[in-house]
């Protein structure tokens, strides 16, 4: 069987490994980011182009303020736990490096014996020239 440690990956794969993880990290930090500067920069937008909206009382409280004072930190909160669930759910995926290399390459995960195509790196780990 071949070896499943991390410090098996040759340079090459552990550097393709690294990019995937950090490309997909990226994505996934520009989203969250996106929600929050749409939210920071929409406030103020909102309250200059519709002060009607802005202005409308809810619970004792305008819009804008109940946004800015109450419901701004908990949104917070949610976009952050969102980033680490997400953020911990890529590192699982990642976790199993054969996979993941083997998708990025579009070659396939399992070994097939009976396959004409076999996966580069299953191939370079039992010792092949592929």
């Amino acid at each position: 069987m071949p070896p499943t440690d991390l410090h098996s990956l040759t340079t090459e794969q552990h550097s393709r490994l690294a990019h995937l993880v950090m490309k997909r990290q990226a994505t996934l930090s520009l989203r969250v980011a996106l929600v929050f500067i749409v939210l920071v920069f929409g406030l103020p937008l909102v309250n200059y182009y519709l002060p009607e909206i802005a202005n409308r009382s809810v619970g004792g409280f305008t819009l804008s303020w109940l946004f800015l004072g109450i419901l701004f930190f908990p949104i917070t909160w949610i976009l952050s736990a969102y980033f680490i669930k997400e953020s911990n759910r890529l590192e699982d995926e990642c976790a199993d490096w054969r996979e993941v290399l083997g998708i990025e390459l579009g070659e396939p995960i399992l070994d097939d014996p009976n396959s004409d195509i076999h996966p580069a790196f299953i191939e370079s780990d039992k010792g092949g020239d592929a």
